[in-house]
């Protein structure tokens, strides 16, 4: 009998959350280096960026199209055995009235009696007349919206290990992580990996 294990390279996939140039100020050189090395323990890569360096009127097709065109974008990095490059972007601190053009209006009377009662749990999630998905957050991002691919992916991990790294913690990251664990991904951080606004793991 053949025992996986957590970390063996024919079972593991890793996630990189906003590790771009925008975001560089927050982490090192040598941070950059390291974790490109660290993908190498890896089967799949997969990255996953934050297109808000676009501004703030970007093309809306990254969510609902399932292969989105594949930008080349001067704010990226290539890292070893990436295998898939996707686009997200987070809202700030949102009510769900934000979101109810692509809500069926059962779902939209279910959340908001959730949102006014103070009862959403952190990774409600709920499926959109578009199929993406909202994930209620509750944190500095309130909530999440996960387009066509990055439900694709996650479907795909679904009962199966995965790291994620990148940043920043409590923000982006903790939106990916959220998300991942509600899709039923078996998810861990690695803390070496992971920035903040305030700290770099690797000086």
């Amino acid at each position: 009998m053949i025992v996986e294990k957590f970390g063996d390279l024919s079972t593991d996939n890793l996630i990189i959350v906003d590790v771009q140039k925008s975001f560089s100020k927050f982490f090192t050189t040598k941070y950059l280096k390291e974790l490109n090395s660290y993908c190498n323990s890896f089967k799949d890569v997969y990255q996953i960026w934050d297109n808000h360096v676009d501004g703030k009127n970007v093309d809306k097709d990254f969510l609902y199209e399932e292969n989105p065109e594949i930008p080349i974008h001067n704010d990226l990095y290539t890292f070893n055995r990436q295998k898939e490059l996707i686009e997200k972007r987070y809202n700030y601190n949102v009510k769900i009235d934000f979101y109810k053009s692509i809500l069926d209006s059962r779902i939209f009377n279910e959340i908001k009696n959730k949102e006014d009662s103070k009862t959403l749990k952190k990774g409600d999630k709920f499926q959109t007349t578009k199929g993406t998905y909202i994930i209620f957050i509750g944190n500095k991002h309130r909530w999440t919206h996960i387009g066509i691919k990055l439900v694709g992916l996650f479907k795909s991990l679904e009962s199966k290990h995965a790291t994620i790294v990148g940043g920043s913690d409590s923000e982006c990251l903790e939106d990916i992580f959220v998300s991942a664990e509600s899709f039923g991904i078996r998810i861990k951080r690695n803390w070496r990996f992971i920035y903040s606004a305030n700290h770099c793991p690797i000086k």
